[in-house]
């Protein structure tokens, strides 16, 4: 009787956050799910393979506080292949991930993962969100480049 009450005087649960988009890794890549990009029919998994880069960005925001003005935010940075050719880049909000937590898949499958330069990130987007002077990028994994061995045949 108490949950009742309680869930009558509570009202509705809160409509999903249609932008919310949470990240899974597994031995097979990242997936990226939300709303938003189902709605775009954007891509949502990729596999390890296609993974270029992984660090910390940490830059002003594109949209100013409407209040308050510019800021500064920490993204998670992924650099993978783009549909026009090149890279592109896939951020994520700092919240989504904890340093002192990577999720094992991601320590797996970027071996030489260089903690240390993403806590050199991380430690400027915890000085706040008008540390304009540290602006910056800390890319912590990088895909070797193919061997000229492995490239494939070269010019004749």
């Amino acid at each position: 009787m108490w949950s009742f009450i309680k869930r009558l005087l509570a009202g509705p649960p809160p409509a999903e956050d249609p932008l919310r988009e949470t990240l899974r890794f597994d031995d097979a890549g990242l997936t990226r799910s939300g709303e938003l990009l189902r709605a775009m029919r954007q891509r949502e998994f990729l596999p390890w393979s296609e993974i270029h880069e992984f660090g910390f960005r940490y830059a002003q925001a594109m949209f100013p506080d409407p209040w308050s003005g510019d800021y500064m935010e920490g993204l998670w940075l992924f650099r993978v292949p783009s549909d026009g050719g090149g890279l592109m880049a896939m951020e994520f909000d700092e919240a989504v991930l904890d340093i002192d937590r990577l999720p094992p898949a991601l320590l797996r499958n970027l071996p030489g993962l260089d903690m240390d330069t993403l806590r050199t990130g991380l430690a400027a987007a915890r000085r706040g969100p008008r540390n304009f002077e540290e602006e910056g990028e800390w890319i912590a994994w990088r895909r070797a480049a193919p061997s000229q061995a492995t490239a494939g045949p070269g010019p004749a």
